[in-house]
């Protein structure tokens, strides 16, 4: 009964006072009992009310992850300033937004956490839980990729996938994004390493890829990708990889999903000079229309792999309007721009959708 009472006091305090961050980098490391959550701030529960942080604040975090296991953290912030960072071990950033409780993933070594609140009196709420999970046993499965020949795409699944180069080559990962642009929180529940195990270098996720447009280019030959169950949620492809070598020439190259039904909006984005786009569909896709077309460059259409004897199009401000709409058939299509520029297309897998406006 009194440490019933005890425990209730305390959670009335912490809810009700602010706290305070220590100088310098606080380190948080994993528990001996790793099958327990740890909690930050300390003493503070997901079941209670969001602690409060004091005025004036800057909270630095380095959070250690054990070998063979990958931390699930949730993040509980709401808070006037904006801001607040993760900083993952392979020196990307990830903004942390206000009441954004879908989890993060990291693996080995550490995660990094930056927040800061005003010196004025204001809504400065922050914390957050780390589930401790060991990394699974599982299946593993090697794709080769060849200099010359298009990418590789493939879906989430239960394996660790490893595609493999020739020794003297370097490999390129392009990332695809998602049906339901709301849900690209998913791809940040995966991890990329620079090898074929777990225990390589920690290189990213797939959402750093998409995010930023780019492909990510390893210094060795293989590049792996395991996506922690997002098999049972996503049925299409998330990730292609391609000899570095193929892939070089484009400041922007990205995979792009679209629904089966309805229009889907494709952004061909040349705002730096040439991009290629792919979507991957074993099926006819049809360019409906455009509702942009600058006259600053060329869009070439290629069916399965860029070469002059696949592209089945070449459209320019001047002839594109004649050929709409246009089916592109195969599994993969590419859609190159060569200039610069936005341009805005709109595609259909709806046949009766396909017809001129």
């Amino acid at each position: 009964m009194i440490r019933s009472i005890i425990l209730v006091l305390a959670s009335f305090v912490l809810a009700t006072s602010c706290y305070e961050c220590q100088n310098g980098t606080t380190v948080i490391n994993p528990p001996s009992d790793l099958t327990q959550p740890t909690y930050f701030p300390s003493g503070w529960t997901e079941d209670q009310p969001l602690p409060q942080m004091d005025s004036d604040q800057s909270c630095f975090l380095n959070v250690n992850v054990p070998s063979g296991y990958y931390a699930s953290v949730t993040f509980h912030k709401h808070m006037d300033l904006p801001g607040g960072y993760v900083y993952y071990s392979n020196r990307k950033i990830s903004i942390l937004e206000n009441d954004d409780f879908n989890p993060f993933f990291f693996t080995k070594p550490y995660f990094k956490v930056s927040v800061g609140t005003n010196t004025s009196p204001g809504l400065s709420g922050f914390a957050f839980k780390i589930v401790w999970i060991p990394i699974p046993d599982v299946q593993r499965k090697v794709i080769e990729v060849t200099k010359g020949q298009p990418p590789v795409a493939v879906s989430p699944s239960t394996d660790f996938i490893t595609f493999r180069g020739d020794s003297s080559s370097m490999l390129s990962l392009i990332g695809f994004s998602l049906k339901d642009p709301s849900t690209n929180y998913l791809l940040r529940q995966t991890a990329l390493f620079g090898g074929d195990t777990f225990d390589d270098d920690y290189i990213g996720t797939l959402d750093q890829i998409v995010n930023s447009q780019q492909i990510l280019t390893t210094y060795g030959s293989k590049i792996s990708v395991y996506t922690f169950g997002l098999n049972t949620l996503i049925d299409y492809p998330l990730f292609m990889a391609q000899n570095n070598l193929d892939a070089k020439g484009y400041y922007i190259y990205k995979g792009v999903n679209c629904p089966s039904t309805g229009n889907c909006s494709v952004l061909l984005n040349g705002n730096y000079g040439n991009s290629l786009t792919v979507t991957d569909f074993n099926g006819s896709e049809y360019i409906k229309e455009f509702n942009t077309f600058p006259d600053t460059a060329t869009i070439n259409v290629y069916e399965n792999s860029v070469s002059s004897t696949t592209r089945i199009a070449s459209l320019t401000v001047d002839n594109y309007q004649q050929q709409l709409p246009l089916e592109v058939k195969g599994t993969m299509k590419f859609y190159e721009l060569v200039g610069y520029g936005k341009y805005e297309m709109v595609v259909t897998r709806d046949v009766s959708r396909a017809a001129r406006l």
